[in-house]
């Protein structure tokens, strides 16, 4: 079982934390953990940190601190705080010597909850799809109309090669996850929903106590802004709502005019235009180097964000252009051997599966090629159909190995059947991946996944 969020009363915390020397973080490869953790040696202190994988990121943070990769009770000794991440167990070594000595030990939500009240306008970026690239193009716009803001996000940004920046007290931005309820650790003065929709379904159990969060999440904050063509979205209440879509009833309303085009070499370039209207006035017109609804729908969310904290729209509208992305965020790789545009996307649940192959398609590819991996067994068992379903604008699936991450595999489901109700086949080793494609007609390859199948793209010529 994972370890639960913690609540701590921050005032006690940001004590905690502004007396201690030496901060030990439990799972410290993440994503979000390693900004933390850069975090806390940017604030001068000694950081330590246990992680079961030494991956590059851990590489980059050997730098700076120090990290274990064998678990061991031994490891938090002399420490003053124990930050872990909810994907741990309650078994854990350090985490059951932490709590067993009494070292002060806080969830990773609680700990970022903590930081950020130091900042004036904070700007929570939530929602089941598009939290990661909805928050780094914040961060750009903010960052190209100087405001020069603190920032969290959860993926790394392709401009500065990282998920964070250390920036002024007036704006931090970062990424709410709902996952836990670990949004609710948060203090948000914006509440940015970029959707609503079902996942998670290791801890929720129904749509309706996924609305209930996120009306509880969007209860912290003075405004909320909400995708107004979501119904899920529709449904939370609060006293200042702003919304943003493509329909009529949205205050901030995107007229959507594609322009798929290629360069010299005849690569294609991922592009999106659209209008903005304010009501019924044109404020921009505004040109995306991504493609696909989904991420015109997130540069509206930014927009509409951006403008209502004070920054003017033609600068908004020229920091969308020169947006250039987030890293697994349908990222394009280069060229394959045979001619293939090679991609990686981050797409784990069906409604992002389909809005990133529509994406695809759109751009002009006839025949994609998918090595997709799902992401825990509890989620695959429960879309299962709606995953069967995904993949109908692939001309050839892959299907890995099902990212277990926390889980045990305790459902009637197994990779081999996953894969044949899905329309592919399975394979379980790069090698063979890599010859297929190899032989393959396609003329695009997308390695799709949450897991740890990015690592394939590394072997794919």
């Amino acid at each position: 079982m994972s370890c639960p969020n913690t609540r701590f009363d921050k005032a006690v915390l940001c004590d905690i934390f502004k007396k201690a020397k030496k901060v030990f973080f439990i799972g410290i490869g993440g994503i979000s953990m390693s900004s933390l953790a850069e975090y806390c040696v940017f604030c001068g202190k000694e950081v330590y940190g246990y992680d079961r994988v030494r991956s590059k990121i851990c590489e980059k943070l050997e730098v700076v601190c120090k990290i274990r990769y064998c678990s061991s009770p031994d490891s938090v000794v002399g420490m003053d705080l124990v930050v872990y991440t909810g994907a741990i167990g309650e078994d854990n070594f350090e985490y059951v010597k932490a709590r067993s000595t009494g070292i002060p030990t806080v969830s990773r939500a609680d700990f970022l909850g903590c930081i950020m009240t130091d900042y004036k306008t904070r700007i929570g970026v939530a929602g089941m799809h598009g939290k990661s690239t909805t928050c780094a193009m914040l961060s750009h716009v903010f960052g190209y109309a100087a405001k020069n803001p603190t920032v969290f996000c959860g993926a790394e940004m392709q401009e500065t090669g990282t998920a964070y920046i250390f920036g002024s007290r007036d704006f931090f931005i970062f990424e709410a996850c709902e996952y836990e309820d670990s949004f609710l650790s948060m203090s948000p003065t914006d509440a940015v929903i970029t959707n609503i929709d079902f996942d998670h379904p290791d801890y929720f159990k129904s749509m309706e106590q996924i609305i209930s969060s996120f009306q509880e999440y969007a209860k912290k904050a003075d405004r909320v802004f909400i995708n107004g063509d979501n119904p899920n979205s529709l449904l939370l209440k609060h006293k200042k709502i702003i919304t943003f879509g493509t329909g009529e009833q949205n205050e901030y309303r995107a007229k959507i005019i594609h322009s798929p085009r290629k360069n010299e070499q005849n690569i294609v370039k991922p592009h999106s235009e659209f209008e903005v209207y304010k009501r019924e006035k044109l404020l921009a017109r505004c040109s995306l180097s991504q493609f696909g609804l989904h991420n015109i729908y997130n540069a509206l969310c930014a927009f509409a964000v951006s403008c209502e904290n004070g920054i003017e729209v033609p600068v908004v509208a020229e920091a969308l252009s020169c947006f250039e992305g987030s890293r697994r965020r349908m990222e394009f790789l280069r060229i394959t051997d045979t001619g293939a545009h090679l991609f990686e996307d981050y797409a784990h649940h069906p409604t992002e599966i389909r809005a990133s192959l529509d994406s695809l398609c759109e751009m002009g590819f006839k025949k994609i090629l998918c090595v997709f991996q799902s992401h825990t067994y509890s989620r695959t068992y429960a879309l299962y159909n709606d995953f069967c379903h995904s993949f109908e604008k692939c001309a050839h699936l892959i299907v890995y190995p099902i990212y277990a991450a926390r889980e045990k595999n305790v459902y009637p489901i197994t990779d081999e059947g996953f894969a044949c109700d899905c329309g592919g086949i399975f394979m379980s080793d790069y090698t063979s991946i890599c010859s297929y494609i190899k032989k393959s007609d396609a003329d695009c390859v997308v390695i799709m996944g949450a897991g740890d199948i990015d690592a394939l793209c590394d072997f794919i010529k």
